[in-house]
């Protein structure tokens, strides 16, 4: 007698053909997974958060700190060689003024000046005759710096100044121009304005013709462009003669508005270089030198009674241009944009002046800066005015 079912009678198969019962995760441990991925995934982008806003900032602060440099460099050395005319000093002997629209009426007084932007673009003291504050748009309570010098690539006579063989006044102005003679190329136009000095005396002139040779330009001086067509003394040129002749530079600098914004609205300024000639903006608009400037304060350096150097600014009642000795320049200057994890609540100090944020400046604020998220960094340097040796 059979017993059983027939699955009873069926062989059993090999382990590993048995199936086994799966099981999926419990809520529990999915929610315990996602919790720790989220975690992770967090971490990370906290890591990469922290790594990009590092990157952001020191890559901002390299830019800052070489802008920096660059605009110093630029000022100081113009600075350096304010009131520059040969072999001349400054303090005793101004040149004179021939040229027709002058950028100076005395360049003892214009040789580093300064001036304080206003409301309304009122500059004070006035910038130079010739500069239009109105077609520039430099910010209110900046300060502005105007340079006037001889070029430093001075030009050799060939010849005396003559008509002939007579040394004289009217004669034209013959230079060598040889390539390596001079640190730049000859590269005047008629209508520049051009220096010829020598250890005695100096006269600014408009240029009226240029005819070049081979290695030379014959540069005139007609009364046409000029108050005289005569110089006020006789020029003599040759290997030994110390008279040289350069190009006559006045430069202005200013931190002006670019009209652009940041990707926060942010205005964008920077500072500004204008030269010669002034007044045709459409053929010689102001140079942008370097973005990010915020601000520039200028302090002078003049003897007091007793004899020492006091720093004062351009409306000071102790200011007087002709006895500058030295001059302090304070540059303030920001990242493009808001890169600080908080506002900027720093004061900062240009020129010996301090800066502060807008919001709670003190009284004893000189200025302000808008204290937002923006980088910010301070730089200063003092410079001597070289060209005034001694005193009068």
């Amino acid at each position: 007698m059979m017993t059983g079912t027939a699955e009873d009678k069926q062989p059993a198969l090999p382990r590993q053909l048995q199936h086994k019962t799966q099981q999926g995760l419990s809520l529990i441990e999915l929610l315990i997974a996602m919790t720790l991925g989220l975690l992770l995934i967090s971490g990370m982008i906290a890591v990469f958060a922290g790594n990009k806003h590092s990157s952001d900032l020191n890559s901002a602060m390299a830019d800052i700190q070489e802008n920096a440099r660059f605009a110093l460099d630029n000022i100081a050395s113009e600075i350096r060689m304010s009131g520059f005319q040969g072999c001349l000093d400054l303090n005793f002997v101004s040149p004179n003024l021939l040229g027709n629209d002058m950028p100076t009426t005395d360049l003892q007084a214009t040789a580093a000046m300064g001036s304080i932007i206003g409301a309304g673009n009122l500059w004070s003291p006035a910038p130079p005759p010739g500069f239009l504050a109105a077609n520039h748009n430099a910010i209110p309570g900046t300060h502005a710096l105007t340079l006037q010098f001889g070029s430093p690539a001075t030009y050799p006579l060939v010849q005396s100044v003559s008509t002939g063989a007579v040394p004289d006044t009217v004669g034209s102005v013959v230079i060598d121009i040889t390539p390596g003679i001079s640190r730049e190329e000859f590269n005047l136009s008629v209508g520049d304005l051009g220096v010829i000095a020598d250890c005695n005396g100096a006269d600014i002139f408009r240029i009226s013709s240029i005819a070049t040779g081979a290695n030379t330009a014959t540069i005139g001086h007609a009364a046409s462009a000029n108050s005289s067509g005569a110089f006020t003394r006789i020029y003599a040129g040759g290997a030994d003669a110390p008279t040289k002749f350069m190009r006559f530079v006045s430069s202005v600098y200013y931190v002006g508005d670019t009209g652009l914004t940041n990707d926060n609205g942010d205005a964008i300024t920077s500072l500004y270089r204008q030269s010669l000639p002034y007044g045709d903006m459409a053929l010689n608009p102001p140079t942008e030198l370097v973005t990010g400037v915020e601000d520039m304060r200028i302090s002078f350096g003049i003897r007091t009674g007793d004899d020492s150097l006091t720093y004062v600014l351009a409306s000071d009642p102790q200011y007087n241009p002709r006895r500058i000795e030295s001059i302090r320049i304070g540059l303030l200057l920001s990242s493009r944009n808001r890169i600080a994890q908080d506002d900027d609540t720093n004061t900062y100090v240009l020129a010996g002046q301090m800066i502060e944020p807008e919001a709670g400046a003190s009284a004893n604020a000189a200025g302000t800066h808008p204290g937002d998220k923006r980088y910010r960094l301070a730089f200063n340097t003092t410079v001597k005015v070289r060209n005034r040796r001694t005193r009068p």
